[in-house]
């Protein structure tokens, strides 16, 4: 009996051994990846079984937003994809309520993986140029992937003692280049430019290419130093720039999208970037400091702004101001440099977030995307303004480093008479304008240039004409170029006769109408995807439809390399397009049939593929 006892329960055993061998070979825990689409979902861990491998993450947003995983979503290792099966952790309907906490435990299932496989790329809507979640690289062996940093970085020895520079006008040439380590060009990485310029600010910033080595570079004139914005993904560094410098950067990738996540943001504190060049010292403290001279970057700045009163904001933001600058000053590892231009920054920044109270307060709830959120009244006493203008750096010249004209605009306004005029003043009111125009890609007209003329201070007028022959320069070369054609179209048709105008005269052939503008990168990105469609189906007629968001002059220094009709209608028009045909923005796509009839419209990028085969059926 005990013999027989005993082969029972060692049969059992190697019953639960195989079952549990079958369904669960290997999991991974907190896995490396390499970089991602964004931060709002994170893998936890991975387990990998005969019949399924699942995939338990977290989904991170604002309180009460629905979230959903598309069921195109996939895993793919070495070219192969193994779609998705289910979800638990989500509701029965498509869409599942992110709970008050602003998190969503998930447990995703697919097709099982090689139990070999080293990596995988996570992909949601992997056909779709405009993709949604996306890590790429995860790890299976759970290692942290090597990316082979530089020795001449990692026996650097930086120079910190350099003072800033005199904050002079004096045009120059500065170019900024480097290298993204870990770099795919499969990842969808970007890499976004923007220079705090006295003339020619441009909130979308310059996009920078970037090779398939994952080498870049990019010049542009500067008329004094200053700092600017490098981002990539959504990661920002601040950076500090002089005429005729040079600054070359290296990005550690998979490092600087660790930084932004739940899972390695304090396990994994290695350095994200390294500079060399002009000013790398300055340079590489700001990489690291630099959150300190900018109140908004104060953790959910405007989720706690919502629904205050402008002396709870006040109040909020002295706070923060307060705290940040003691944190400066308390720091002696700080180079003369660092500290005298993080205070400056900093000041600024108190400065024009208290002058801005009304529009951060009444903004905030969009921002931070709260709903239902009740407006305070916006009335404020005579003192309320009397802490900043105390301020140092008002009375400093280092106040030239930053948002200068901003300041000189507010002077002159709403704080007429509280400061001493100085005569750079009027040439800065009179150039501010056409620094607008220039950085909306739009050169100068004839009235333009005699205001010009009656600039005293010549680095403005220079750093003006510089900017305004580059773009007379760069539309007359697209002018040059063919396979484009521009047409006008009457802006009192109305949204109901727009289609029907815009093909009227291709009658017979089968028209895909683009709806997009230049700002937008999905739809730029889709273009490149579509490419290979249209050269294989000629016969069809691409138009594009872009609005008055997209500057005329940007508009068509881009348009000459998107071979096609092209028109660029009124926002009046496109805002009734939106509300008439039920799409929330764009890329939005129309296929109209020989007879001119709308066979298919889609938001969002369906594919390359998806567009081919709806042509086809016409």
């Amino acid at each position: 009996m005990p013999g027989i006892m005993k082969n029972i329960a060692i049969t059992c055993f190697v019953l639960v051994a195989v079952c549990v061998g079958l369904q669960a070979k290997r999991t991974v825990k907190a896995p490396y990846f390499m970089a991602t689409s964004g931060s709002q979902l994170e893998i936890e861990k991975v387990t990998l079984g005969k019949d399924t491998t699942w995939v338990d993450a977290k989904i991170y947003t604002i309180s009460g937003d629905d979230v959903r995983i598309d069921s195109t979503t996939v895993l793919q290792v070495a070219g192969k994809r193994y779609a998705y099966l289910g979800g638990d952790g989500f509701s029965e309907g498509l869409w599942t309520r992110v709970p008050a906490s602003g998190e969503l435990a998930v447990t995703l299932k697919f097709e099982p993986l090689p139990m070999d496989a080293e990596s995988f790329d996570f992909m949601e809507m992997p056909d779709n140029d405009d993709k949604g979640w996306c890590i790429y690289g995860v790890r299976l062996d759970g290692k942290k992937p090597e990316i082979g940093i530089p020795e001449r970085l990692l026996k650097q020895q930086l120079d910190y003692s350099l003072p800033l520079p005199e904050p002079e006008l004096k045009n120059g040439k500065t170019v900024i280049r480097g290298q993204i380590l870990g770099y795919n060009p499969g990842y969808g990485t970007t890499l976004n430019f923007n220079c705090t310029d006295w003339l020619f600010f441009d909130i979308f910033g310059q996009s920078i290419p970037i090779a398939e080595d994952g080498s870049f570079r990019y010049e542009t004139n500067l008329m004094l130093p200053g700092d600017a914005t490098l981002r990539v993904g959504k990661k920002r560094f601040e950076l500090f720039l002089v005429p005729g410098g040079e600054l070359v950067v290296t990005l550690n990738l998979p490092a600087i999208f660790w930084s932004e996540t739940r899972l390695f943001k304090k396990k994994e504190n290695g350095q994200l970037v390294w500079f060399e060049g002009t000013y790398a010292g300055l340079n590489t403290e700001l990489a690291k400091y630099g959150s300190l001279m900018n109140v908004y970057s104060a953790d959910n700045f405007y989720e706690n702004i919502c629904g205050v009163t402008p002396n709870q904001y006040k109040k909020y933001v002295t706070k923060i101001y307060e705290k940040y600058r003691e944190d400066i000053l308390r720091n002696k590892s700080l180079s003369d440099a660092a500290h005298t231009f993080l205070i400056t920054k900093l000041e600024m920044s108190y400065f024009f977030a208290i002058k801005g109270y009304k529009g951060n307060i009444s903004y905030a709830p969009m921002i931070s995307g709260k709903k239902g959120v009740k407006r305070a009244d916006m009335t404020v006493d005579e003192n309320y303004y009397d802490e900043i203008l105390k301020l140092d750096f008002i009375h400093s010249p280092n106040i030239r480093y930053g948002s200068y004209p901003d300041f000189v605009r507010v002077a002159t306004g709403d704080f007429k008479g509280k400061f001493e005029p100085e005569p750079i003043w009027e040439d800065v009111l009179r150039a501010k304008p056409l620094g607008d125009a220039l950085a909306r890609v739009k050169p100068l007209s004839e009235e333009q240039l005699l205001t010009l003329d009656s600039i005293v201070e010549p680095e403005i007028k220079k750093a003006l004409n510089i900017r305004n022959q580059k773009i007379v320069d760069l539309l007359a070369e697209s002018a040059k170029k063919t396979g484009y054609t521009i047409c006008q179209l009457d802006t009192a048709v109305t949204a109901e006769n727009l289609i029907a105008t815009i093909t009227r005269s291709y009658r017979g052939k089968v028209v895909l109408i683009d709806m997009w503008n230049t700002w937008c990168g999905p739809c730029i990105r889709a273009m490149k995807s579509l490419q290979p469609v249209k050269e294989e189906l000629k016969d069809v007629v691409y138009v594009y439809v872009a609005d008055e968001s997209s500057p005329e002059g940007k508009w068509k220094i881009t348009i000459p390399d998107i071979h096609g009709i092209h028109y660029r209608i009124t926002n009046k028009q496109s805002s009734a397009m939106g509300k008439l045909y039920e799409y929330p923005g764009i890329p939005t796509y129309f296929i109209v049939d020989r007879e001119g009839n709308i066979a298919y419209k889609v938001t969002g990028f369906p594919g390359a593929d998806v567009i081919k085969e709806e042509l086809n059926k016409l």
